[in-house]
């Protein structure tokens, strides 16, 4: 282990005019009318900031978090407790790449996620919209046919081979493109993007 890490990294209260936004920040800036911003604005809303945002102090950068100061700004927030750390650019780099990596820390346990969020459904005093999740997201995470599709197969015979559509929200079609030609890469298989259908 590096023994230079920090491990109690200090939380300041700064200015959010003094946090600015990192230029080469990879992921896609979210607008009020999309529904990531939308799901992120009601999680602070019901949780307030449970995840600091993490600023450079020899920058000035955030290094993550962007998208939560954005919506903060938004609602009129002046001062923010940050989680600050004093790093030269290009390690600040790594360190953004890492933290907005969804492939850093692992995968959902589909099985584990669906009987939690079937536990959660059932609570009288839980939106369990709060997680992001809803039906028809967690049957395509199991990779789940729907149910006009399954009702096709108990009539025919199986078939010898399944079209499968993604419809991905534009915001997010970057991050997505990178993970599909990757797995891509790997396979014999012939994609076919296009907008979806109006």
């Amino acid at each position: 282990m590096n023994e230079s890490i920090t491990h109690h990294l200090p939380i300041e209260r700064i200015s959010v005019d003094q946090l600015l936004p990192a230029p080469y920040n990879p992921r896609v800036e979210l607008k009020p009318d999309m529904e990531g911003f939308k799901r992120l604005k009601r999680s602070l809303d019901e949780f307030d900031l449970v995840q600091p945002v993490v600023w450079n102090r020899r920058t000035g950068h955030v290094v993550s978090g962007h998208q939560r100061l954005g919506i903060l700004k938004a609602d009129g927030v002046g001062e923010l407790d940050v989680m600050v750390v004093d790093l030269p650019l290009e390690r600040e780099k790594a360190l953004n790449v890492t933290l907005n990596n969804p492939h850093v820390g692992g995968e959902w346990d589909v099985e584990k996620l669906s009987d939690l969020m079937s536990e959660l459904a059932e609570l009288d005093e839980v939106d369990v919209s709060l997680t992001g999740f809803d039906e028809k997201q967690l049957q395509h995470l199991s990779l789940s046919p729907d149910d006009q599709f399954s009702a096709q197969q108990s009539n025919e015979e199986a078939p010898e081979s399944y079209r499968v559509s993604f419809e991905v929200p534009v915001e997010d079609w970057e991050q997505f493109r990178q993970t599909l030609d990757q797995f891509l890469s790997s396979q014999n298989l012939q994609p076919h993007i296009r907008p979806p259908r109006k």
